[in-house]
């Protein structure tokens, strides 16, 4: 029994064509269509090797330099939000349980 479940199995496989044929009196050779057919692959080809070329010929250049003007003042401005339990005080507005500190 199970030898004849994978003979169906193996014919079914065999006749599935995932990429069916296209009928002879659809494919016509022609030296126009061969001539654009090397274009286009000569085309991809030389792209390909000037992007790879390109590719090998970058480099990263950096450059570090120290700031030599002290009078100039760097702001920054951080955000803290803690994490905890807060006390109302207003009964009234439930919307500000808790304040955020701004430092």
């Amino acid at each position: 029994m199970r030898r004849l479940n994978r003979r169906k199995t193996l014919s079914l496989v065999k006749e599935l064509d995932a990429f069916p044929k296209v009928p002879d009196s659809y494919v016509e050779t022609s030296a126009s269509g061969g001539t654009v057919s090397l274009i286009a692959f000569t085309t991809m080809a030389l792209l390909t090797i000037m992007e790879f070329s390109v590719y090998q010929d970058t480099w990263m250049k950096y450059e570090y330099e120290v700031d030599k003007d002290f009078s100039s003042k760097l702001r920054i401005n951080i955000d803290i939000t803690v994490a905890m339990k807060c006390h109302s005080d207003d009964s009234f507005d439930s919307s500000a349980k808790c304040k955020n500190f701004v430092l």
